[in-house]
């Protein structure tokens, strides 16, 4: 049973000071992106080790001036009408953090072998991952960054908060490519434009990406809705003790309520307020609407929090993969951050995932091509 008080009234708007607006428009849009990296799809078995990762295709450009360095993957043929299945993908990239820095902002682009601009509409998804970090909520690899074509430059304010890459760590850096047009782009070299800070004065805060989702810990992030009423729910706790300075939330059709709870103490910290259009599809889900004071929300490794979604399906059939529900954003620690541990299963197996990633998602997305062009019985 899931504790909270949904009987409290909404609560009247409070104004916020410049360092809140700034909050606001910082780790609000990171929380927006945020998910993106949690998803994942089905772990089938594997009898073999999985292939390593590569560092034949991925370069790094820094540009002091700029102060950018771009992580640039490919290169890469795309022919026309070429979907994500279909095409054969670039394997994931490993590579290596040049100088300690912060992260202040990114954008992804695209261009061809001549330079000229791609639509950004081939890039499906991509992930910048640690392996040396574990998440707040699981010992499994830290994801960093997600972006796909839709994701608009972020940024954060550079004086006041930043991730911290440090000199000498991996990366891994994986991206998903189709091509929806009708031109064939040949060449194609996918860039992670990371902005950055490098005094060691700025940023006042460092941030770490968090997340926690409905079907943790392994496996699809996807569930199937059946008609009716569901809810699903995940119970965990933070490896640390910190603040939560932004929320955002990801969630699919039919949604009714997406929320964050302290289970230890029955306290509600996040319900989101839901934009839903008259056929049932999210239009928004507002970003930093917590119950709290104060720069952050306060949460304890002693503490068990609980992340749940709720859906109502109308539609009188189960739809297959309809549904998600997480919550992510932008967290920060109190105590030092803990290195992952490659000897723990469960990272170990979510780390043989993401270096397999791209062909278990052909390999789903065949199957459901599959189910709809299989003939009724």
């Amino acid at each position: 049973m899931t504790r909270g008080r949904p009987e409290d009234p909404p609560r009247s708007p409070r104004r916020r000071s410049p360092i809140r607006r700034a909050l606001v428009a910082g780790v609000g849009a990171l929380a927006a992106v945020a998910p993106v990296a949690a998803q994942a799809r089905p772990m089938p078995a594997m009898s073999h080790d999985p292939p390593p990762p590569s560092s034949d295709r991925i370069e790094l450009i820094d540009d002091p001036a700029q102060q950018t360095l771009t992580i640039q993957l490919g290169p890469i043929d795309l022919p026309a009408g070429i979907s994500h299945h279909e095409l054969d993908q670039l394997p994931v990239q490993e590579g290596t953090i040049p100088f300690d820095f912060t992260i202040r902002g990114f954008h992804v682009e695209a261009v061809d072998g001549g330079e000229d601009p791609v639509p950004q509409i081939v890039i499906h998804h991509l992930n910048l991952i640690d392996p040396g970090r574990r998440e707040l909520f699981l010992p499994i690899a830290l994801r960093v960054l997600a972006a796909s074509h839709e994701t608009p430059p972020v940024e954060v304010p550079g004086w006041l908060f930043g991730i911290p890459m440090r000199k000498g760590a991996r990366f891994l850096a994986l991206t998903m490519l189709h091509n929806p047009t009708d031109e064939t782009y040949r060449g194609v070299r996918i860039r992670l434009v990371l902005q950055y800070e490098r005094s060691e004065h700025l940023p006042l805060y460092t941030i770490v990406p968090w997340h926690i989702d409905t079907m943790f810990p392994t496996g699809s992030k996807a569930f199937d809705l059946p008609p009716g009423g569901l809810r699903k729910s995940y119970d965990a706790s933070p490896a640390v003790r910190g603040l939560i300075l932004g929320l955002g939330g990801h969630l699919h059709r039919y949604a009714t309520a997406l929320r964050l709870e302290d289970v230890t103490t029955g306290e509600v910290l996040y319900e989101a307020e839901l934009d839903v259009d008259d056929e049932g599809h999210m239009t928004a889900i507002p970003p930093l609407r917590y119950r709290g004071k104060g720069l952050g929300l306060l949460i304890e490794p002693s503490h068990v929090y609980r992340v749940t979604a709720e859906y109502h399906n109308p539609t009188g059939e189960t739809i297959p993969d309809g549904g998600m529900g997480s919550v992510a954003g932008a967290f920060l620690p109190l105590e030092e951050w803990p290195a992952s541990n490659p000897a723990d299963p469960l990272y170990a197996a979510d780390y043989a995932w993401v270096l397999e990633s791209l062909t278990h998602e052909a390999m789903d997305m065949d199957m459901q091509r599959s189910k709809e062009t299989r003939p009724p019985r």
